[in-house]
């Protein structure tokens, strides 16, 4: 088989004219904004892993390093400053053996306020076996006519640009795309103030988290974390009767009913809530994870951070993750219902930590306990 050897080589660019009134490197202090989802991306095709969040990546930092001197990633909890912030909202397309790179922008200052917006479009040649400069070309040279425009169209200076804002105080509802949410998830309930549990995973990105509940969609922030226990707890602002409760006094019974209450496939379900039902089969989780058991209730993409019910309506866990079939099917394996949450006494620990309110039962609640997961259940909406 005989392939391309089309763009094995990067580009250098091209050599634009810069306006001579410009400083060129140029030392306004500018932060850069790319979706984590864009940065991170990357998928396996033509029998080799295609990378092209990292070839953007590098074609950024290239690119905007030729023209700027303090050109930085933005970053929500960082104290540096910047006098401009852009706005990148990338995507990927592939049209007659080309990579096609659209990228759009928004160029803030340091109050808030939009300067300039607009868009730019490049392609490249690629070898699908050799996929990095391919991807990294279209990106560099988008990217470059970018940088040429904010410094012919805008005449950046710190004498022009005199103020200065830390990351941190950037308004992120000036960066985040409002109408389509990045990724959705579960959570629940916890407490009468409206503390809500998920995943850590299905939060760590966002730069805004909203809740869908009952009461209706609010802003979160997230209030405490643990990536090594993949939990975290959002505060909102949803006073509730409906909650779920610890069990006191009682370990998770092997085989015992659960219900878990998710949000899943989000853009391919209905935005409503689905119910399933399993139990507990096993104590014990993949060698070497900590905290977890596994159940056998069927999740879906979008159930992390879903309660565990037991019939009593005791919380019995939070869902984090399931086995992944694809790679098990490589080995002539197909695992169903394999999944594993965290078990509630590690959250116990969490809570006590970070001082979150909660409530245990003594005895088993009487009644529906699917209805209490039910309507303890939210959907969570992240924003990048």
């Amino acid at each position: 088989m005989i392939t391309s050897c089309a763009n094995t080589q990067k580009t250098k660019g091209k050599r634009y004219k810069i306006n001579a009134n410009v400083a060129v490197p140029n030392s306004t202090e500018i932060a850069v904004y790319i979706p984590q989802a864009f940065q991170d991306m990357e998928y396996w095709v033509a029998g080799s892993w295609h990378k092209p969040g990292l070839a953007m990546r590098e074609a950024l930092n290239k690119s905007f390093g030729q023209y700027f001197t303090s050109a930085k990633w933005f970053d929500r909890k960082s104290t540096e400053q910047a006098r401009l912030f852009l706005d990148l909202n990338p995507d990927w397309d592939f049209e007659g053996g080309k990579v096609i790179f659209n990228t759009k922008y928004s160029l803030l200052d340091a109050a808030g306020n939009e300067i300039a917006s607009g868009s730019y479009k490049e392609s490249s040649g690629i070898n699908y076996h050799q996929s990095e400069a391919g991807y990294y070309n279209a990106a560099y040279k988008a990217f470059q006519r970018l940088a040429v425009n904010i410094l012919n169209s805008q005449q950046p200076s710190k004498e022009k640009f005199v103020n200065l804002l830390a990351m941190n105080k950037l308004d992120l509802n000036k960066l985040i795309d409002k109408e389509k949410p990045t990724s959705s998830g579960t959570g629940f309930f916890v407490n009468a103030e409206g503390d809500v549990v998920t995943a850590n995973h299905v939060v760590d990105d966002c730069l805004i988290v909203k809740v869908k509940s009952e009461n209706g969609l609010s802003d979160a922030h997230i209030e405490n974390s643990s990536r090594l226990l993949d939990v975290a707890t959002l505060r909102t602002a949803q006073a509730t009767e409906h909650y779920v409760s610890f069990r006191k006094g009682h370990e998770i019974k092997l085989g015992e009913k659960i219900t878990t209450v998710s949000y899943p496939l989000k853009g391919l379900l209905a935005s409503s809530p689905n119910m399933t039902f399993g139990n507990v089969t096993s104590h014990k989780a993949l060698s070497g994870s900590l905290g977890l058991f596994q159940f056998s209730a069927p999740i879906q993409p979008g159930s992390s951070g879903g309660a565990i019910v037991s019939d009593g309506s005791e919380l019995l866990g939070v869902v984090t993750s399931t086995l992944n079939i694809k790679e098990l099917a490589k080995e002539g394996v197909i695992p169903q219902n394999v999944n594993f949450a965290l078990e509630a006494k590690y959250l116990k620990k969490f809570f006590d930590k970070y001082k979150v309110n909660y409530t245990e039962l003594e005895t088993p609640a009487v009644g529906n306990s699917s209805e209490k997961a039910l309507n303890a259940s939210a959907q969570i909406a992240c924003y990048q």
